[in-house]
């Protein structure tokens, strides 16, 4: 059971050796270390086609600074490390304590790897020598593990499927063939509805839209990114020597009104263009993304904000589009409940239906079988009986996961946007018939207008890469782009309906509108509801609806 193990572990962290910072000497005062926190001040540079855009990035977990979020951790596995509730950890109990190295394995990957030869010991933790471990000095003790609570990493690259999806959705609405989508090409789209919904679910995904040839998800390359990629991001402050090279040399500064070197070099000084804060949360419905900088001063400086959902915005200054998310991933990797799954299935297999396992079950000729759970068995053996019972292990293992919740990772990446996710909206991988009617809207304002102030027809070349930035799970960051019509893509990104709990229900196919197939009452009530008589009830025409009868 050991070697399915360690091969996950060894993909969530893309067949390399983990990198941390140095271990630290004892402590030669009789006072303990400071206690580490991860980082939550970032920087995003995006080199943009008219300038740099420099963004302050804010980092916090379910609205709370990720320092707080760390200590509540800490002190949750402390508590169960503190078996006699004294407040401080005996030598007995320290044996029990996880090491920093296996820490921060755990928190980067989602797994856990023990380090038999890297435990840490009284003399090592008790750095005033009164033979005890204090919550200070055991916190002080993972330094490894809180420099990757948080961290950033290098740009992902584009998913090779992107350019295809869009060249196949086009050619099938531009029916002239000219190269151009007018207003009337992008109005008929709502036909494909009829020709092509093989689910009949009254919406379109990618694949009943362009066959089976799109679709799936892409893994990025995990060698690194290469130093012309046009976005970075870094801890604040922290910016790379390539990056600043970059910013220096890759513009015409006298144009952007900064003449000398001193004023190139204050533009890392200056406030950032923009501010934003990005909050994860275990829920996908509660992560935020929220832009801090006032509305006038970004308006000023020349940029727009687009949020249709809490979790996601778009800044963007003239062409140039940031998007910028707080991102719960589809599972695809595994993080706690793939590394209970593991251990428990493990101890499943040596206890073969006993009530507990003895050191005897797991050594022998069973011991390279078992050698994980050997290493485990003492800290999980919580009442030192020598009987490591299911639920002893399954307490021991919430301590991983207690450990691993907080950890964040700033992903950023440069996509272009198919048309099709253009066009969802919601991004819930599929097209609603409300979404095609609206299409030439959120079209329209990709491409420059004529003279007039007029838009006439869209071009490809209208679609601009957009810069990314995710904040999500370490274990997750890997896989950077799901295909908009894969379930997992769509679970992850439909949030709660909104409206009237009978609204919710007919709206069966979760797209925010009720359609007349799904209507279960007569066309005459449908009517009633539908004020705009465009043969859909909104969420604001039925809460509109039941505020009226409410009033009756």
């Amino acid at each position: 059971m050991t070697r399915p193990l360690f091969a996950v572990a060894l993909l969530a962290v893309g067949g390399v050796a983990l990198a941390f910072p140095p271990r630290p000497s004892p402590s030669a005062t009789p006072a303990p270390p400071p206690m580490p926190t991860p980082a939550d001040r970032y920087e995003l540079v995006v080199f943009g086609p008219a300038g740099p855009i420099r963004v302050a990035v804010h980092v916090q977990y379910e609205g709370r600074s990720l320092a707080a979020r760390w200590s509540d951790s800490l002190k949750t596995v402390f508590a169960a490390f503190d078996r006699d509730g004294s407040g401080s950890l005996s030598g007995a109990e320290v044996k029990r304590v996880f090491s920093d190295t296996s820490a921060a394995g755990l928190v980067q990957t989602g797994f856990y790897t023990p380090y038999p030869n890297d435990l840490p010991t009284l003399a090592w933790l008790d750095a005033d020598g009164d033979s005890r471990v204090s919550f200070a000095e055991f916190a002080g003790y993972y330094r490894q593990a809180a420099a990757t609570a948080s961290q950033a990493f290098p740009p992902q690259p584009q998913n090779p499927q992107n350019a295809a999806a869009t060249e196949g959705l086009f050619a099938l609405l531009d029916a002239d063939k000219d190269g151009k989508l007018t207003r009337a090409e992008v109005a008929a789209a709502e036909r494909l509805v009829v020709a092509r919904d093989t689910d009949e679910d009254e919406c379109l995904n990618l694949t009943e839209v362009l066959g089976s040839g799109v679709g799936g998800f892409a893994v990025s390359d995990r060698g690194g990114a290469a130093r012309s990629e046009p976005v970075a991001v870094f801890r604040a402050g922290e910016a790379p020597e390539a990056i600043r090279f970059r910013v220096r040399t890759g513009y015409e500064w006298t144009k952007l009104g900064r003449a000398t070197g001193g004023e190139i070099a204050r533009w890392w000084t200056d406030p950032a263009d923009a501010d934003v804060t990005l909050s994860f949360a275990p829920k996908a419905d509660e992560c935020r993304v929220t832009v801090t900088t006032d509305a006038a001063v970004l308006k000023q400086r020349g940029f727009t904000v687009a949020q249709t959902e809490p979790r996601r915005l778009v800044l963007r200054h003239g062409r140039q589009p940031i998007e910028l998310s707080a991102v719960v991933g589809a599972n695809i990797l595994g993080r706690g409940t793939g590394l209970r799954v593991q251990f428990l299935a493990m101890y499943d297999a040596a206890t073969k239906g006993k009530a507990f396992a003895t050191d005897a079950d797991l050594g022998g000729a069973n011991a390279p079988q078992y050698q994980l759970l050997r290493v485990l068995f003492d800290p999980a053996d919580s009442d030192a009986d020598g009987k490591l019972t299911r639920m002893e292990l399954a307490a021991h293992l919430t301590l991983f996961e207690a450990f691993a919740a907080p950890a964040v990772a700033l992903t950023p990446a440069v996509q272009t946007p198919t048309l099709f996710q253009l066009l969802d909206d919601n991004r819930d991988g599929r097209l609603s018939v409300r979404e095609l009617r609206t299409a030439w809207d959120r079209l329209a304002i990709l491409e420059p207008p004529g003279a007039d102030g007029r838009v006439e027809a869209i071009t490809k070349a209208a679609i601009m890469p957009t810069a990314v930035l995710r904040l999500g799970r370490p274990a997750e960051r890997f896989a950077v782009f799901l295909a908009p019509d894969t379930p997992a893509a769509a679970a992850a990104a439909r949030g709660p309906q909104a409206g009237p709990v009978w609204f919710r229900k007919l709206d069966r196919n979760a797209d925010g509108d009720v359609s007349r197939a799904e209507f279960v009452g007569t066309r005459a009530e449908f009517d009633a509801i539908d004020a705009d008589r465009d043969a859909l009830i909104s969420v604001r025409e039925a809460e509109a609806f039941d505020a009226a009868a409410r009033k009756e």
